[in-house]
């Protein structure tokens, strides 16, 4: 080869390693809760929450790698490593060990009871005796969180999905604390319903409506990114809140609106 090609192949290896730096994406681990089909099988995220995190990749120029995994190992992860945990709701203990980005959703915990079997709820010393199924690591607010083994027990569910239906459908619990919309209870309702008579097959038959949404929901929460507390993680933490904001002023991002976890 003489030194004209020699050259010209030097060109082509150093503007190549040029470019990867262009293209190189940041990598950051991001784990969510883990919600299952009527199979148990893993689901995959829902359009609404792929498209949030589409934008921040494209304006942050990061590339998140998403797990779905049970929400108390998401947290017991994401307090050693520096993991993003996206959907967290804020609280006084949790702020102790994570720093949160503004909100990006907000849901209703409701109680679902079996309609032969339901309850007066209006406050939450109404839950007295009473055994409450709740996806573990998750929080239905400090009030209700506060009570748990003290006025009322708890059976823990390891990922959400509308399979926890068949366990409250089998008379295991009273109620269990459903993660969904903040908008109508009865629409809610009838929603819940119809999308458990679809599976009645696979659960065995039962009269409609198997299940009733207790009007009055235990709180409204709003859901954040969440980091272990650190210098570094604040500012990602940062970055993704200017991206949240240009989003939603551009119309790009939805305004706060509700999500359906189950």
């Amino acid at each position: 080869m003489n030194l004209h090609g020699i050259l010209r192949c030097g060109i082509i290896i150093l503007s190549l390693y040029l470019s990867s730096f262009v293209y190189a994406h940041e990598v950051v681990q991001l784990q969510t809760i883990e919600e299952f089909d009527k199979d148990g099988k893993s689901l995959p995220l829902n359009k609404v929450s792929r498209d949030l995190l589409s934008y921040i990749e494209k304006s942050l120029n990061l590339r998140f790698e998403v797990k779905r995994v049970p929400w108390k190992r998401a947290l017991d992860n994401a307090l050693h490593h520096d993991i993003v945990l996206m959907g967290m709701s804020y609280t006084k203990e949790r702020a102790k060990s994570y720093a949160f980005s503004d909100p990006i959703n907000a849901n209703g915990n409701w109680l679902i009871t079996r309609c032969d079997a339901t309850f007066k709820f209006d406050q939450v010393e109404d839950l007295k005796g009473k055994l409450i199924g709740i996806v573990r690591g998750t929080s239905a607010g400090e009030a209700f969180d506060q009570h748990m083994h003290v006025l009322f027990k708890v059976e823990n569910d390891v990922g959400a999905g509308i399979s926890r239906l068949k366990k409250l459908m089998a008379k295991r619990m009273d109620a269990i604390v459903w993660y969904g919309v903040t908008g109508n209870h009865r629409e809610m309702q009838e929603t819940l319903n119809k999308n458990y008579a679809a599976l009645s097959q696979s659960f065995g038959h039962t009269e409609q409506p198997a299940f009733c949404v207790l009007p009055k929901p235990i709180a409204i929460v709003n859901n954040h990114f969440a980091m272990r507390i650190s210098p570094r993680n604040q500012v990602l933490l940062n970055r993704i809140n200017q991206a949240i904001a240009k989003g939603r002023k551009e119309g790009a991002i939805p305004p706060m609106q509700a999500t359906n976890l189950d």
